[in-house]
């Protein structure tokens, strides 16, 4: 089973140069043992399934450095990040507040939480998880970091799939031989996890207490969630400034855990309408991104579901309910063949309008045997945002790399060559990652922001920039986790259109305070702490001169 769900990848800038660089996420071959203990469970023979001799590779996460020049180099080796590990996914933020960016990596057995002791540009990363009460247990899946409590601190939510071993996977096949993909229907739900952060590189599990995997009931009891969770993202549904959290789940439904403001938190899923489908159906939800599409203000949800579900897009109402748009969309009808599991909102034009960049693949190998309108690898589906809550897709007319079919989990990402437009990373399931650069998004013009928290946490996750251009106000916020087990980077690019300037920019800090500034000149990188306002401002490196385009 942990072999059809992949693992992630994340941007993070381990040696503050203002370059990020790049984690890729990796799983494992099987330990003899657990060979054993999967037999042991099939009662199938060893020379049944399992090659003679066979090699077993001690895989690791692998590093990639960002050499500023449009290349990477692995320095994996002597990181500390080289530990055999079968790897899921990846969440990134500085929990201890020393202004280097941790790392929290989760697997299948133990997670692990990585502080980043890099000095001269030379990465060097300590595992702490077993000191920090972090290690966790079981099949973990995404992650994120929040100030749930906005003490100026990050916690961190870890997200639980299945009850799953080796001995207790499911066999099935259909031909007597070759082995067949079971669903999560087959197994008992996990129970995610909440952790406080106490200080000091200690963490305390709050699960129990802060009602997070309780419902519940009219009687004043709670009855336990059924997790099978995958994807994990922060917002803030009900604008009172404290960050909620948006679990997506497989084949059971959504959760969205509102943030009672004293350390407890209510699901309220069903109650605002991201729980279901609109027939009251339960989807298998992987990943999730959740930002501000239209400029309203009101957050919008994207979901990632199986073939024939089609993508959810909630959105919030002026009533605080959700309405999911896709099926009236561009977005349900291109999508409802598909197997989403990476997804996020971007600019990839810079014209003001979050984008939708949607990563497929199936997870039955077979599925084309049975049927001629889904395939196992499947190209990547790219949205134009059209204004107006509407979309088009694009995928075939953006590049030969758009029209390739792949096997695709994780997502996340960045400017990484900073040249004004974001770019994107994937991984895909038993092939190669892919990088793919953005051509042209930068003919209109864009502002980069690198927020630094003093009072609240340094990594300003949980900070909502609101930025006035024109008429138009638009909201973007600093997020960890999102997307599908990865983590895309921390500084927020702003799509300018053609304005050369930014009328207003005001950041609202997770502690509550608020910094503005005004008459921002447009194509520049500015770098915004908390207590003493702009202290960096730099051109884009590689952005050549501005231009204008006539759409």
């Amino acid at each position: 089973m942990p072999e059809n769900v992949g693992s992630g990848v994340a941007f993070i800038d381990f040696d503050g140069d203002g370059w990020q660089d790049l984690l890729l996420v990796n799983g494992r071959d099987w330990t003899e043992q657990e060979v054993q203990q999967y037999l042991a469970g099939t009662g199938k023979g060893r020379a049944a399934l399992i090659p003679a001799n066979r090699p077993h590779r001690h895989s690791t996460c692998a590093l990639y450095h960002n050499n500023g020049n449009g290349t990477f180099t692995d320095v994996t080796a002597g990181s500390g990040l080289d530990v055999s590990m079968y790897g899921m996914g990846a969440a990134v933020g500085d929990y201890d507040n020393d202004g280097r960016p941790d790392l929290y990596v989760t697997g299948l057995g133990r997670n692990y939480l990585f502080h980043n002791e890099s000095v001269g540009g030379k990465p060097k990363f300590r595992d702490v998880s077993l000191q920090a009460g972090v290690a966790d247990s079981g099949w973990s899946t995404s992650a994120c970091w929040a100030d749930y409590d906005r003490d100026g601190r990050l916690d961190l939510f870890v997200c639980h799939y299945i009850q799953w071993t080796p001995a207790t996977d499911v066999f099935a096949s259909r031909d007597g031989k070759l082995k067949s993909y079971v669903g999560p229907v087959s197994y008992k739900p996990g129970a995610s996890r909440l952790y406080h952060n106490a200080g000091g590189g200690h963490f305390v599990d709050v699960t129990d207490r802060s009602g997070i995997n309780r419902q519940p009931l009219m009687s004043g009891a709670a009855q336990a969630i059924p997790n099978k969770a995958l994807g994990i993202a922060i917002c803030d549904y009900n604008h009172d400034g404290w960050p909620d959290l948006f679990v997506t789940d497989d084949t059971v439904p959504n959760q969205l855990y509102r943030n009672n403001k004293n350390g407890t938190f209510t699901n309220v899923a069903a109650e605002v309408g991201v729980a279901y489908n609109q027939m009251g159906q339960a989807r298998a939800g992987m990943g999730v991104d959740i930002a501000d599409i239209d400029n309203s203000g009101r957050p919008t949800a994207v979901v990632g579901n199986f073939a024939d579900e089609m993508l959810a897009l909630f959105h919030e109402q002026k009533d605080g309910q959700f309405v999911d748009l896709a099926p009236q969309d561009a977005i349900g009808r291109a999508s409802l063949k598909f197997l989403t599991f990476g997804l996020s909102f971007l600019d990839m034009d810079n014209d003001g309008l979050l984008d939708l960049f949607a990563l497929n693949g199936h997870v039955d190998k077979e599925v084309e045997q049975g049927r001629r309108d889904v395939t196992y690898a499947e190209r990547p589906l790219l949205f134009h945002n059209e204004g107006s809550l509407r979309f088009r897709e694009v995928g075939l007319q953006s590049g030969a790399a758009m029209s390739k079919p792949l096997v695709g989990r994780g997502l996340a990402y960045t400017d990484y060559d900073l040249d004004g437009d974001v770019d994107i990373a994937l991984t895909t399931n038993g092939g190669p990652a892919i990088l793919l650069r953005n051509d042209g998004g930068n003919l209109l013009n864009s502002l980069r922001l690198t927020l630094q928290g003093t009072r609240s946490n340094r990594s300003a996750i949980g900070a909502v920039i609101k930025a006035t251009v024109g008429r138009v106000t638009m909201t973007r916020t600093v997020h960890s986790g999102s997307s599908y087990l990865s983590q895309s980077e921390l500084p927020v690019t702003l799509g300018l259109g053609s304005h050369s300037s930014v009328n207003l920019i005001a950041v609202n800090w997770p502690s509550g305070g608020t910094s503005t500034f005004k008459n921002i000149a447009a194509n520049q990188m500015l770098v915004i702490d908390e207590s003493k306002g702009i202290v960096q401002r730099h051109p884009f490196p590689h952005r050549g001169p501005p231009k204008r385009s006539r759409g």
